[in-house]
């Protein structure tokens, strides 16, 4: 089963067409799947709070005082923004961070060898006919909810759950109702495969 989340859309989605023989269940939360298929408009709406995030990436770079981002941008308190900023002890550890977003696709003149990926990602998506969980929340940031639809229709097959109140990072303030629900699902396909056999 494969979980994914923020950045694991882009990058776990992608591995999906790879490697689908290893992948029996999908489970989508908050994420996106940036292919720049909509209009330039409608796509720089969707996506303003990345927007922001990455102009704020541009500005520091590797000196992007990650802790006071994340509180912000995800509403979390501050032992659980130290959690985040764990790994990168210091500056020269956040080359990865700095660099990360600027691999998304936001203008249509971007990196065409991205927006392929993601596209063919996309073409690949619609022939998935394995079971589908998808979470999202009901006051995420923007771009999610275009996203929420995009899954939707890539995956007409799959079990839809809003989670209320989650936020952004839904792990966090709804771990419960997350783990609650993606047990009950996979114990679903437990007992469909059970009936088969």
């Amino acid at each position: 089963t494969l979980v994914v989340h923020d950045w694991g859309g882009p990058v776990g989605l992608s591995v999906v067409k790879e490697v689908p023989e290893l992948i029996d269940n999908l489970c989508i939360l908050n994420t996106v799947l940036p292919c720049r298929d909509d209009t330039f408009l409608n796509h720089l709406v969707n996506m303003f709070h990345f927007i922001s995030w990455s102009a704020a990436i541009f500005l520091f770079q590797t000196h992007l005082p990650l802790q006071y981002l994340f509180r912000g941008y995800a509403s979390i308190d501050y032992e659980t923004s130290r959690g985040y900023t764990a790994p990168f002890p210091n500056y020269r550890y956040k080359a990865g961070v700095a660099r990360w977003p600027q691999l998304v696709p936001m203008l249509p003149w971007g990196c065409k060898r991205i927006i392929e990926d993601m596209r063919s990602t996309k073409r690949f998506l619609r022939t998935w006919h394995k079971p589908v969980l998808m979470m999202f929340s009901d006051d995420g940031i923007s771009g999610c909810g275009a996203s929420k639809e995009l899954f939707k229709s890539l995956f007409p097959h799959g079990q839809d759950i809003v989670i209320k109140g989650g936020g952004y990072l839904l792990q966090e303030f709804k771990g419960e109702e997350l783990a609650e629900n993606l047990i009950r699902f996979l114990r679903r396909q437990e007992r469909r495969q059970s009936s088969i056999k």
